[in-house]
């Protein structure tokens, strides 16, 4: 079965899910067509709130083979993202203090941009696990040892057995995707040195909730942590966590970093979690707020695009955010020439959906566009730089945060 309903809470088990936003029917976000006129499913996308674990989550699961065995977003095609890893791996170090042959692991390594840092600085025992399997020959042949394979509690026993403990292990932007959440954390806790560093990056519910993050809703993403839901979570496996670092990527995410041992907080942590006391991430209210203003926000997304209709208009950045957004809105390619893409693995097709094709930058730009859509915002600043360097001379808008805008050329 492709889809399953579901209707208890992810961590708490607990049957009072309260609805709050229907996105209607959607295709799947990285199913991207070779054709316009490809036949695709549409599965539905809603969340719902669990006032018990505080958990904004998914009600609908997909098969995590349709969605993830073969894979087309690759880490590394940002310099951003190249830069972050270099800082996430100074914080790892410095909060760790791995030996040079400790076991450091990182779960849905992708092409192993994030382990990178510690090959070149002589960390010789370093491994990724990850599903595709496509993406993970391209690690192995860039020299990342990668595993193919999906993370669970029997893996982690498995690798004990055959490597030892962790004495780190990283999860950036995969937890918030799995279905079996507590087999996923149960091998985290199994494999995890004792006062190893855990760190697991989330998009932080709080900012979905202030900046309108509604395009981070798509049928990967099952679970919207706030800090006080990911810390449940992470209780129920003896897991404490003791820190917390914004991510420079990724629009609005925490790291939060963990241990078995309990550690001191942080001011870092502390202060974070008083926030979201403050501003009431973790009510119904909040969210019920939200999903009013999503509303509103597709009513002027449509009123922005009808003013402009007849402009030669294309997009940057054909990200699985992107997709909820033109699809949930009805942006399709009568609005949108092209959208241009970095990814190599993305050009040449289309968008599902809205079937918007996908092309580099110099095809994008040979369309002498009027305005470029920043649909990838959260990499505004070095689209931005990218066309600018390019000769672009027209104008810039950008769908979030909270509203579609016009964006100044910095």
């Amino acid at each position: 079965m492709i889809l399953k309903i579901i209707d208890e809470c992810r961590i708490s088990g607990s049957s009072n899910l309260l609805p709050i936003l229907n996105l209607g029917t959607q295709p799947l976000a990285n199913s991207l067509k070779k054709s316009p006129m490809d036949s695709e499913d549409k599965f539905p996308l809603s969340i719902s709130f669990c006032p018990d674990s505080s958990l904004l989550q998914l009600n609908e699961t997909i098969d995590k083979k349709t969605l993830f065995k073969n894979y087309i977003w690759v880490t590394g095609t940002s310099k951003t993202t190249k830069r972050y890893a270099s800082k996430l791996y100074n914080q790892l170090i410095q909060i760790a203090a791995p030996s040079r042959t400790d076991f450091i692991l990182e779960i849905a390594s992708n092409d192993g941009t994030f382990l990178q840092p510690f090959i070149k600085n002589y960390y010789t025992n370093v491994l990724g696990v990850d599903p595709a399997v496509n993406i993970v020959q391209k690690a192995n042949e860039c020299g990342i040892p990668t595993l193919s394979a999906f993370w669970n509690s029997s893996l982690a026993e498995e690798l004990l057995v055959d490597r030892g403990a962790a004495k780190i292990i990283l999860a950036r932007n995969v937890v918030p995707h799995v279905s079996n959440l507590s087999s996923v954390i149960e091998g985290i806790a199994t494999l995890l040195d004792e006062g190893g560093i855990g760190a697991i990056e989330f998009h932080d519910a709080g900012k979905i909730q202030s900046e309108l993050h509604y395009d981070s809703i798509y049928h990967e993403h099952l679970c919207y942590f706030s800090i006080q839901s990911i810390t449940f979570l992470l209780n129920l496996f003896n897991l404490i966590p003791f820190h917390i670092e914004p991510s420079l990527i990724s629009g609005g995410s925490w790291v939060i970093f963990f241990s078995n041992k309990q550690k001191e907080t942080s001011f870092a942590l502390q202060r974070a979690v008083d926030l979201e006391l403050q501003n009431s991430v973790n009510s119904i209210e909040k969210w019920e707020n939200f999903a009013r203003l999503t509303l509103k926000h597709k009513d002027h997304t449509l009123e922005m695009f009808n003013s402009i209709y007849g402009k030669k208009v294309v997009g940057f950045g054909s990200s699985a955010r992107s997709q909820t957004y033109l699809n949930y809105c009805g942006i399709d390619n009568n609005y949108i020439s092209a959208i241009i893409d970095n990814n190599p693995m993305k050009q040449g097709l289309f968008t599902p959906g809205s079937s918007i094709p996908i092309v580099d930058i110099k095809s994008g730009l040979g369309l002498n566009p009027e305005i470029i859509v920043i649909l990838a915002w959260n990499f505004q600043e070095e689209i931005i730089s990218s066309c600018l360097s390019a000769g672009y001379k027209g104008k810039f808008m950008s769908p979030l945060p909270n509203k579609l805008h016009y964006v100044e050329k910095s």
